[in-house]
């Protein structure tokens, strides 16, 4: 009896060992994203899941891997892709864990052109900018070089990796710290003031720290304030900060797309305009 318990926890312990992890799933799924048949096994609910990642359909893209646990039985793989031009953004998998085993219930990844207001700047050749700036229209997208050098600043920086935009923090955490600080005591001493004529305030720091705005009712959050590289509805990127770390709102497909914690209770941040599941 006793060599039958032994066999049989030995059969258990072989099974669950061999069972793949979210980052094992992810790379195998993308490996075969055009043969649903080799990983429909590893489908939640048996979904139908948008894996088309590619930024550019022409070109090829290495892709590397890293898992956050959200929850217990909730886990978000973070995928970098990198083309041979060495431009990196990052897409994002999801699973649950359902009877032991890990499923993907959903891939999001912020759309090609997100931030349309500011994406038009990739557009446009100097000789353009030049011609906008220089015609008497009354209703200029371009009115100045400075202000096109900030607009492309703010859309090539949104559109970049997660450890660009971390790193762009770090850079320049001094002055962001600055900032955030700053904020908190012109708000409190000015409690009448409307949001638009508290980021007016600060116009100037935006420019020097690529950021669009501030914005303390950050959907989907609470007890925060973020600080927007580029925002179109609820699509968007940027960084927050909060004091209240237990309030952070759950990582959701159907809204907050990612957040990674970078220290000293700040984040980056994305949100994606899209229905919950």
């Amino acid at each position: 009896m006793k060599s039958f318990l032994i066999i049989i926890l030995s059969f258990t312990s072989v099974l669950f060992s061999a069972q793949k992890t979210p980052l094992e799933i992810a790379e195998f799924i993308l490996s075969n994203k055009e043969a649903k048949e080799k990983y429909q096994k590893y489908l939640y609910e048996n979904r139908s899941i948008e894996l088309d990642y590619k930024r550019d359909k022409k070109r090829e893209y290495s892709l590397s891997y890293r898992e956050f646990k959200v929850e217990e039985n909730y886990v978000v793989v973070d995928v970098t892709a990198k083309n041979s031009d060495n431009k990196k953004y990052d897409f994002y998998l999801y699973f649950r864990k359902d009877n032991n085993e890990w499923k993907i219930f959903d891939a999001q990844k912020l759309p090609n052109r997100t931030f349309f207001y500011v994406g038009f700047s990739g557009d446009l050749s100097q000789k353009k900018v030049d011609s906008i700036i220089q015609s008497k229209g009354e209703y200029r997208l371009i009115t100045s070089q400075k202000q096109f050098d900030y607009i492309k600043n703010i859309y090539s920086l949104g559109m970049k990796s997660d450890d660009e935009i971390i790193q762009h923090f770090k850079d320049l955490k001094p002055k962001f710290l600055a900032l955030k600080n700053d904020f908190i005591k012109f708000k409190k001493a000015n409690l009448e003031y409307t949001d638009y004529e508290k980021n007016l305030k600060f116009r100037d720091v935006y420019d020097k720290l690529t950021l669009s705005g501030i914005d303390e009712f950050l959907p989907f959050t609470r007890n925060t304030i973020a600080f927007i590289i580029c925002r179109e509805q609820n699509n968007a990127v940027g960084y927050f900060y909060t004091e209240k770390k237990k309030e952070i709102t759950i990582i959701d497909p159907g809204g907050m797309l990612f957040i990674r914690e970078i220290g000293d209770g700040w984040y980056l941040f994305k949100m994606k305009d899209k229905h919950k599941n």
